[in-house]
């Protein structure tokens, strides 16, 4: 096997060649695979990396995108075919500039948060409707016609279907695009399937701000796809040991943009880690509801995230202190 290949030809690569290829430094693929497993090299019989032709494309659509504002972490564990259709829509935005506004109405206190400040103020987007409240969020929006329908979802399941149709229907969205944090792939594959518009959480604003706007794109040019969307309602009463949860979306959310005194940017981390902690506590109480035989299993997945979830709040708190930072 040859590892030292720099050929594009060649069926394998070593590290630096991909590197060169790439545009990566060597230390940021070894990083990437690590912490994110983006790609998974190969070993030659000495113990080298190798990476595949397919690998090192891989790696260099992951780089476009993230010199482009997409955070790693949302995006690498995407399909290479995903990355493409990331990478086609940030290229349609740039090539199709749009005049007007783009009307946008988004449900989700994350999502409020991210694109009333730090999407709209530079972005052709106007929020006309946005909340917290399923019910509320229906009647303000019924018939109203945005462009674009946006959504927070902490996890997808098998019921998902229905509501994105009910959304669609109430809300008359030329597109509707969920932001969630967990799905089963089978889930994913079927919404999918059926022409929703999917993004995996956490997103950064410029990804956020692309997706809106490559959709906003379809729309004026007759190629958008029929995108239904929707969270559901809170399912049944935790357990009385799960931990009452400390701060809101809101707060993490602002807490995630806020400048820090500590060179690490730890407040910020670890709000992402105690947002995506309390994503993955709600999946796990939908599927302890959804499966009698796999109860007792996620009753004690849900109980030990939200434990979790409870000690890096914890800790958050005393960091915020620490660092003179406010949740409000």
């Amino acid at each position: 096997m040859n590892t030292q290949a720099d050929d594009k030809n060649s069926s394998s690569y070593s590290i630096g060649a991909a590197a060169r290829l790439t545009g990566l430094s060597t230390q940021l693929i070894r990083a990437w695979e690590q912490r994110y497993g983006a790609v998974v090299a190969a070993r030659s019989d000495n113990g080298r990396r190798c990476y595949s032709a397919a690998d090192v494309e891989r790696l260099g659509l992951l780089k476009t995108l993230t010199d482009r504002g997409f955070a790693i972490s949302t995006i690498a564990g995407l399909e290479s075919a995903l990355l493409r259709e990331r990478l086609n829509e940030a290229d349609q935005v740039a090539l199709k500039p749009l005049d007007g506004k783009i009307r946008v109405a988004v449900l989700g206190e994350r999502l409020v948060e991210v694109i009333e400040n730090d999407v709209v103020p530079t972005n052709p987007i106007e929020v006309v409707a946005s909340g917290v409240r399923v019910e509320r969020f229906l009647a303000d929006t019924r018939g109203l016609a945005p462009d674009v329908l946006l959504l927070e979802m902490s996890s997808l399941g098998p019921d998902s279907k229905d509501w994105l149709e009910s959304i669609r229907n109430s809300t008359a969205a030329g597109e509707v695009m969920v932001a969630y944090g967990f799905a089963r792939t089978e889930d994913e594959r079927a919404l999918a399937g059926a022409g929703f518009r999917l993004l995996r959480t956490p997103l950064s604003a410029d990804e956020l701000a692309v997706g809106v706007l490559a959709a906003a794109v379809r729309l004026r040019s007759g190629e958008h796809f029929n995108t239904p969307v929707i969270p559901r309602p809170d399912i049944a009463r935790p357990p009385v040991d799960i931990p009452a949860r400390r701060f809101s979306e809101a707060q993490l959310a602002r807490l995630g943009r806020i400048d820090s005194t500590v060179d690490c940017e730890c407040p910020n981390h670890m709000a992402e880690v105690v947002q995506t902690l309390t994503a993955f506590e709600s999946y796990c109480a939908q599927c302890e509801d959804r499966s009698e035989k796999d109860a007792a299993l996620h009753a004690h997945l849900h109980r030990s995230t939200a434990q979790a979830r409870a000690l890096m709040e914890t800790a958050l708190a005393y960091l915020a202190q620490e660092e003179g930072l406010s949740f409000d």
